[in-house]
């Protein structure tokens, strides 16, 4: 199959793991803040630290809500809501998990080519802005 610059989901499948290992920690979850001074650490904060927030994020808000039924505007929210489990936070991860490795769930490249910015020029066609805009839409 071409390269189609979709990123293998297979490429996410560890570090999605890596996220419910550290959730499912017994005594490693908390709520209402990111991470405390017993070491404890929220969802998104796990998020953070194995470097998947951004892409996890909108996937994540999705398999909660179908779970629980309940729109959440971040994963802060559903993390700290107040009836929010453990339990809850794993069987989400591992929705994500399951929908990611069954193709369900397309995911961004996990890392972006930098843009490369040309500065203008009179050899240069492009000036800026429009020189940005081409490389992006070319």
């Amino acid at each position: 199959m071409p390269f189609d610059g979709a990123e293998s989901p297979f490429n996410y499948l560890g570090k999605i793991d890596e996220v419910i290992d550290l959730v499912e920690a017994p005594g490693q979850w908390t709520q209402r803040i990111y991470r405390n001074r017993r070491g404890q650490y929220c969802l998104k904060e796990v998020l953070n630290m194995v470097g998947v927030a951004q892409v996890l994020e909108p996937v994540i808000l999705r398999a909660a809500a179908d779970i629980t039924g309940k729109e959440f505007c971040c994963v802060e929210s559903f993390n700290d809501m107040s009836d929010t489990t453990q339990r809850d936070v794993v069987s989400v991860l591992r929705r994500v998990r399951d929908d990611v490795a069954a193709g369900r769930t397309r995911l961004p490249a996990s890392s972006s080519p930098p843009l490369l910015l040309e500065r203008a020029s009179p050899t240069n066609r492009f000036s800026k802005p429009f020189g940005l805009l081409h490389q992006l839409f070319s």
